[in-house]
């Protein structure tokens, strides 16, 4: 498949975590968490430069000794606070904008998606590539479906969150939902300038398989992830 534009590699790694202590230079198996990500965006084959956006001088020092390219990110958009939105905004703010590189593409990849490899990176470009899109998204199927869900209301009383009707359906018939893994999200520079955010609708889904989606966010996270390591090196 052509591929016009480029793809650019974006791996926001930043010191601090709400969850686990230092979560992107934890050892997963022989290697730090965040290294497994830099590796895959960098064996890519679809992925034209890959850039590690960090306030941590060790995710920056592993980013170098894989030859990626290291962006040091100010402490303002670093807090626990800081979004997502704001860490691709200050790498925009740190390349030369004009009207043929807006055409090129961001590939976000959070460093706690491990199981995500350059496979599913160069799968997802060629996804996007083939149905001629400006933005996909990973996902999961939802095991259990939203439309069953409920509310709990002021007077502590139930309420269907979609129609009532919809609780009591049989699960084979309710449509299929599906949720974000945070293991890769690929979009147009200048979709995100105009929405100010990563496109969501209307982007390509590009579905993956639960073990490949581990997201790391707390110590059995960690674990479950090693599990599955040691059973695919065995």
């Amino acid at each position: 498949m052509k591929k016009a534009s480029k793809f650019i590699g974006l791996i926001p790694a930043r010191k601090g975590s709400k969850g686990l202590l230092n979560k992107n230079t934890l050892k997963l198996l022989d290697k730090p968490l965040v290294q497994y990500t830099i590796e895959a965006a960098m064996d890519a084959s679809l992925i034209d430069e890959v850039w590690v956006s960090s306030d941590d001088p060790e995710v920056l020092r592993i980013a170098k000794s894989v030859q990626a390219n290291q962006l040091i990110r100010p402490k303002e958009f670093s807090l626990d606070t800081s979004s997502a939105i704001e860490v691709v905004s200050h790498f925009l703010s740190t390349i030369s904008l004009d009207e043929k590189n807006v055409n090129d593409y961001i590939v976000y990849l959070q460093p706690t998606s491990p199981m995500r490899n350059w496979y599913h990176i160069d799968d997802a470009i060629n996804h996007l590539l083939l149905n001629n899109v400006n933005s996909l998204v990973s996902l999961i199927m939802l095991r259990k479906s939203p439309f069953k869900s409920f509310l709990i209301d002021e007077a502590g009383r139930l309420q269907s969150l979609f129609d009532e009707g919809l609780s009591n359906a049989r699960r084979q018939d309710l449509q299929d939902v599906y949720i974000p893994n945070g293991a890769i999200y690929i979009f147009q520079i200048k979709e995100f300038i105009k929405r100010n955010c990563f496109p969501s609708n209307g982007s390509i889904p590009f579905i993956m398989k639960e073990e490949d989606s581990i997201d790391i966010d707390e110590k059995e996270d960690l674990i479950k992830a090693e599990k599955i390591l040691r059973k695919k090196n065995a």
